[in-house]
């Protein structure tokens, strides 16, 4: 058997952070549910968040080292123009140039990305069917 015949898709994304209440709300307003919450072994809490299936893992780190170390999570949209303005209403920066296009998927792509609490970068993206 081959590897990916083992691999049945995205399980979670890991995201450190410092700033567990703000990250579980940013998360939250978003769109995303607390599905579990745990205590590290060491200490510190984990929460997992679950929005139609993706997941997310979110870990107290005490440590000095880089949180929100994920450069960026796709989410996968539809109406992105209705979408941007309801995001720039949330009190999160929106780090790209408003609503951008590539050439990726034959047809292109439309997206936008706002920053978490943790650095970290959600991007919003519309294949163009």
């Amino acid at each position: 058997m081959l590897v990916k015949e083992y691999i049945q898709g995205l399980q979670h994304i890991g995201i450190p952070t410092k700033k567990m209440a703000d990250s579980i709300a940013f998360y939250e307003n978003l769109g995303f549910q607390l599905i579990n919450e745990e205590d590290q072994v060491s200490g510190g809490a984990v929460a997992f968040m679950e929005l139609k299936g993706l997941v997310i893992e979110l870990w107290e780190l005490e440590e000095e080292r880089q949180i929100g170390a994920i450069d960026h999570i796709a989410l996968d949209v539809v109406k992105i123009d209705e979408l941007y303005q309801a995001v720039k209403k949330m009190p999160y920066p929106i780090v790209s140039n408003g609503i951008e296009s590539l050439h990726y998927w034959k047809k292109g792509i439309r997206f936008f990305i706002i920053e978490g609490p943790n650095q970290e970068k959600i991007e919003f993206c519309q294949i163009n069917l």
